[in-house]
This record gives structure tokens, sequence and C-alpha cells, in this order.
């Protein structure tokens, strides 16, 4: 038995002069969306309502750049994204939200990051980083750069928890992990532009190390993120490593034209 989705995140549709038209695009019955739609609710919502008109379900996790100016109050843009999405119909957050499908679960959370994926970079630096390109946007309204590692440090605890009660389960074959963020520094380091810079420790959370070490089961078969813009694809100990970004429209790092990514699950 096999269970199949769309992959798709990072549309970044603030960026991009066409309307976004999925329709005809679909090649599985349900998709998952890896966060990183657009910072404006609006566009957020008007996406995910498209998504379900254009699947039987859609699965998804949010991304930093729907909370980007609202980093200095995170717990009620987490809250007011979660009303929103409650009202659409055949549209799933999976914040606390476990789906199974024929033998399969699939759980999300954000990730966020902690500044220290690579250890060898300062996280002081990157913290000030932070602090400062918040500050050209949202002149104001500082931010505690530390809130952003609570929700790093409390996304990886909730990944472990739910791998651990998984693996009792017995109707979950299979796991599919869905993070926005990089859940290792090896999927990126080969990035020579970006490795060694404070930018890398934005990209991802290194404690999402420790889900694995929690799966004593080998149930996990796929973990699927956004956020970082070049292309992965990779078998690392038995786990798909795989995004499928489209990028923002007024960088080099896009993919247009852009379609889904079909990832099967054997079970």
């Amino acid at each position: 038995m096999s269970m199949t989705f769309d992959l798709i995140s990072d549309l970044h549709l603030d960026t991009w002069s066409e309307e976004f038209n999925w329709s005809g695009q679909p090649t599985s019955p349900v998709c998952v969306v890896a966060g990183d739609i657009s910072p404006d609710p609006k566009i957020v919502r008007n996406t995910l309502k498209h998504l379900s008109n254009c699947y039987a379900a859609v699965f998804y996790i949010d991304g930093n750049d729907e909370h980007r100016y609202r980093y200095h109050e995170l717990e009620e843009s987490h809250r007011d994204l979660a009303r929103t999405i409650s009202k659409l119909q055949r549209v799933t957050y999976l914040q606390e939200n476990v789906i199974i499908i024929d033998g399969v679960a699939i759980l999300g959370t954000n990730g966020w990051w902690g500044y220290d994926l690579d250890t060898s970079i300062s996280r002081d630096e990157g913290k000030q980083r932070m602090v400062d390109w918040y500050e050209q946007i949202m002149p104001g309204h500082p931010i505690d750069p530390e809130e952003l590692s609570n929700c790093a440090r409390a996304d990886a605890a909730y990944l472990i928890n739910s791998v651990q009660k998984l693996q009792t389960h017995n109707d979950v074959k299979k796991i599919v992990i869905v993070t926005h963020t990089v859940p290792g520094a090896n999927l990126i380091q080969h990035d020579i532009e970006l490795s060694g810079t404070t930018q890398f420790n934005h990209m991802g959370n290194r404690l999402m190390n420790l889900v694995r070490t929690n799966d004593t089961e080998h149930k996990i078969h796929t973990w699927c993120f956004g956020h970082y813009h070049g292309a992965v694809d990779q078998n690392v100990n038995g786990v798909r490593f795989v995004n499928n970004c489209r990028g923002r429209g007024d960088t080099p790092y896009k993919q247009s034209p852009y379609f889904p990514k079909r990832i099967v699950v054997e079970t």
C-alpha cells in the first residue's frame, strides 16, 4: 500500500506579480504546504482556500513569513492564524494535529531557529542580526530574539514527544514530518554562499536532530521542509529529506515555472 501527496512551500506570493493559480496542477489527492505563503493574512487565507478547491485535503504548517510583522507578538500571531484556518474547509493546521492516512502519520511544526545550526558561528552575532533586521522592517517594535529560540525548543520538543507516542501506535506504519525550517546543518552545508554566515544559523533548528533518536521503530520515512530555497532531495540513513520551494519572485533563487513535487510513502 502507498500514500501520496504533493509538496509545496515558500510561495512568497507578495513578491510575485502574477496571480497564483494552482488549477490543473495537482498530481495527488492531498497536499502538504510547508510554510511561507505570505506575511499578508488575507493572502494566506485565500491561498489555502484556493488549494482546498484543488485537493481533497490540505495540510499546512506556518513559516516564519506568516509572522514577519508580528515577531514582537508571536503568541497572538499564532492564535490568529489558527483561528483563520479553523474556518476553512478541508484545510488542517498541522501544529498540534497529527493526521493518519492509510497507515501514514503526518505531523508538523514550524521549527524556527536557535541561532546555532552551525555551532562554530557566533550565536550572539546571529541574534543581533535578527534584532537589526526587525528594526528595519518594524521600527519602534523591538523584539527579543530569544523568543524565537524558545519557539525552536518548544517545536523540537513537540516533535520528539509526538514521534515517541507514535512508536507504539499500531495504526501507524510510517511517519512523515513536516517542518518549515531546515532540520539539520548537513542538508545545506554545500551552499558556499550561505555556509559560514550568520544567515546560515537562521535557516534551521539543530535540536530537531534529536527527533530521530526517538524513532526506535524506524517509522520516519520522509522529512519535508521549506525555508531554504535551494533544491534538496537526499536520503540520510534511510530517511528522505526533501523540499520544494518556489522561492521569492524578486530574487534569482526561485523556481519558475513551479510545480508540485509528488511524494510517495510505501507502507
